[in-house]
Order: C-alpha cells, then sequence, then structure tokens
C-alpha cells in the first residue's frame, strides 16, 4: 500500500526529529568525554611556585588543627575522665572526670601514670611530632619556614626543567575550574540521559 503525501510528510519529519536527536546526543557524548578527560588532567600540573609557598604554610595550619582535634583533644578528655591511669585506677571511676584527689596528686607529681601524661606528643617520650609544632606554635613554624623558603630558588622546588606550559593554575583557580568543568558534567549527563529517553521513546536504541 502507497503511502499517502501526509503520511510520507510526518515519516520524514520523524526522520529528521530522530536525526537531529542523534546528532545532539552524539555531541553531548563527545562533550562528556573531553569534560571527562578534562577533570582527570585539572589536578595534575604543579601550581605556580610562590602558591606552591603558601601551599607548603597553609599545610602547617591545616595539619595543626587536625593535630589539635584528632590527638589532643582525645589526649585530654582520656586525661580528664581517669584513662590515663592505667590499672590504677578503679573500674568506676573510668569515664568519670578526675576528682580533686586526683587532680592534686597529679599536678604534685605523685600520680604516677596521671602525673606523666602526654598531652601534646603523639609518640612517647624521647620522640617528637612536629604536628605538635604546628598545632602550638603555627605563626612562628610558619615565619621560620617564610624566611627559609625566601632564601631558595625556583630551582630548589623542582621548577628548573618545567616550561611556563608545563605550569597550571594556582590552588584557587584551579579549584574554581575543577567545580565549574563537575557541573558542566552533570549538566552533561542530564542532558544525555533525557535525549536517552527522548530516543527510545522513537524506537531508537542508544549506547550507554
Amino acid at each position: 500500500m502507497a503511502l499517502t503525501q501526509q503520511e510520507m510528510d510526518t515519516f520524514n519529519q520523524v526522520k529528521n526529529i530522530v536525526a537531529a536527536l542523534q546528532a545532539e546526543y552524539a555531541d553531548v557524548c563527545a562533550n562528556i568525554e573531553a569534560t571527562e578527560k578534562q577533570l582527570a588532567e585539572l589536578p595534575l600540573l604543579p601550581v605556580p611556585v610562590a602558591d606552591l609557598k603558601a601551599a607548603i604554610l597553609d599545610f602547617v595550619d591545616a595539619r595543626g588543627q587536625d593535630y589539635l582535634g584528632e590527638f589532643v583533644k582525645s589526649s585530654i578528655k582520656d586525661f580528664a575522665t581517669n584513662a590515663m591511669g592505667g590499672s590504677s585506677v578503679s573500674a568506676n571511676l573510668m569515664g568519670s572526670p578526675l576528682r580533686f584527689k586526683e587532680l592534686e596528686s597529679a599536678c604534685s607529681g605523685n600520680n604516677g601514670a596521671i602525673s606523666n601524661a602526654q598531652l601534646i606528643t603523639q609518640f612517647g617520650k624521647g620522640q617528637f611530632n612536629d604536628l605538635a609544632l604546628y598545632a602550638f606554635f603555627g605563626d612562628m613554624v610558619k615565619a621560620g619556614l617564610n624566611n627559609v623558603m625566601a632564601t631558595m630558588t625556583d630551582e630548589d622546588f623542582g621548577y628548573a626543567k618545567l616550561t611556563p606550559e608545563q605550569i597550571g593554575t594556582d590552588r584557587a583557580t584551579r579549584r574554581l575550574a575543577i567545580q565549574a568543568a563537575q557541573d558542566q558534567l552533570a549538566a552533561l549527563r542530564e542532558s544525555k540521559a533525557t535525549l536517552a529517553s527522548s530516543l527510545r521513546q522513537l524506537g531508537i536504541t542508544v549506547n550507554g
């Protein structure tokens, strides 16, 4: 049975719609691949040397605060709740605040383990953790590091063999670029899903 002109026009219109959707779908898939590649590459380039120096100082602040939260806070808690007294502490006192009696003997040095409690250093006596310095003397540490870095060359930081093209943007700019790429990728994936649904409704199989 021959198709009417109206049926032919409708058929051609559907063909054109399918072709347009397929072209848009392919374009979105290509953009997804390019954006994923961009996201994979964005973190890989070094930052400018000035920002590397700034990051070293930021490291002191960040790890010092982590150390306070992760170790010193728990040490203070253990000290204050009888958890550092070892076997000399009665089970019924564990988890309870130190009493006046224990506090007085601890401060006078007559309470064994509690008197020798390590509230700051993570390691035992005779060892030291730089993070304790970062936590309690961060500004002094940063000032010292900054003075040392002022005497160092770019070569000291490993930049001698790098061309300008091998050095990326600073951290703040890079974070914004990564976030923008992540947002773009989310939008592209949503668009891909919408286009795939439309094509399937028209009987067209799509991959992905």
